[in-house]
């Protein structure tokens, strides 16, 4: 009796969890001049997936599926999407809310924009951003990730009309044992994640090492490399 009732609790989970709302999460545009800052578009794109993946209320699509949405339509260079790229992304990503921005790095100061918008309305739901200091680039991610858990949720509740539930903190899987992440360890795993959507598995392999070997507690690049290493 027992087991089968832990089963009927884990269809109806599985069941309610499918037809929760697909989120996407699209790489940032870059608005600066320094080379070294543009592959950080796909590291904090995967940090963001990352911290959002596993909510019961909504899906995140994985940032594999979304490298191959953008091959297909042919952006998988590309460092800007304009609206109607975008657009077309989400609509072929199956998502119903979309999470973009951009970032900008300045003096030692970093800013970070993002936005959430429903795609078949193509409304913006609300806007948000954090700003500080570059070495502070964990926490101004942490930030933008639990406001945007904020406003899908508050997005989802509406649409149910129920109230929304409380958010949860990011999961913080790139969380060091400092606390933080330098924004150079960033940068340098979203250089070794453009190696790996260039197919060069050798090359991010050696980059996703040199990552850890300098940050050992940098959870996210251990596990692209537990990945790369299988």
């Amino acid at each position: 009796m027992r087991t089968t009732l832990l089963m009927l609790v884990l269809l109806v989970a599985r069941l309610a969890f499918a037809d929760a709302p697909t989120v996407a999460i699209l790489y940032f545009d870059y608005d600066g001049t320094d080379g070294e800052l543009v592959p950080l578009r796909k590291g904090l794109a995967q940090m963001l997936i990352t911290d959002l993946a596993g909510r019961d209320s909504y899906r995140v699509v994985e940032r594999a599926r979304l490298q191959e949405v953008l091959a297909e339509l042919d952006l998988g260079k590309t460092q800007k999407l304009d609206p109607a790229a975008a657009l077309k992304v989400g609509k072929l990503l199956q998502a119903k809310y979309m999470v973009v921005g951009g970032y900008f790095a300045m003096g030692g100061t970093l800013r970070i924009d993002a936005r959430v918008f429903e795609v078949e309305s193509t409304n913006t739901l609300k806007g948000f951003g954090a700003t500080g200091k570059s070495d502070d680039f964990f926490a101004l991610e942490q930030k933008v990730a639990a406001d945007a858990d904020g406003v899908l949720l508050a997005a989802i509740a509406k649409g149910a009309a129920a109230p929304p539930p409380k958010p949860t903190p990011p999961t913080a899987i790139a969380k060091s044992g400092k606390g933080k992440v330098p924004l150079k360890a960033v940068s340098a795993l979203s250089k070794a994640l453009q190696s790996k959507d260039d197919q060069d598995a050798a090359r991010a392999k050696a980059q996703l090492e040199e990552v850890v070997k300098a940050n050992p507690d940098f959870l996210l690049a251990r596990l692209e490399l537990a990945d790369l290493s299988r």
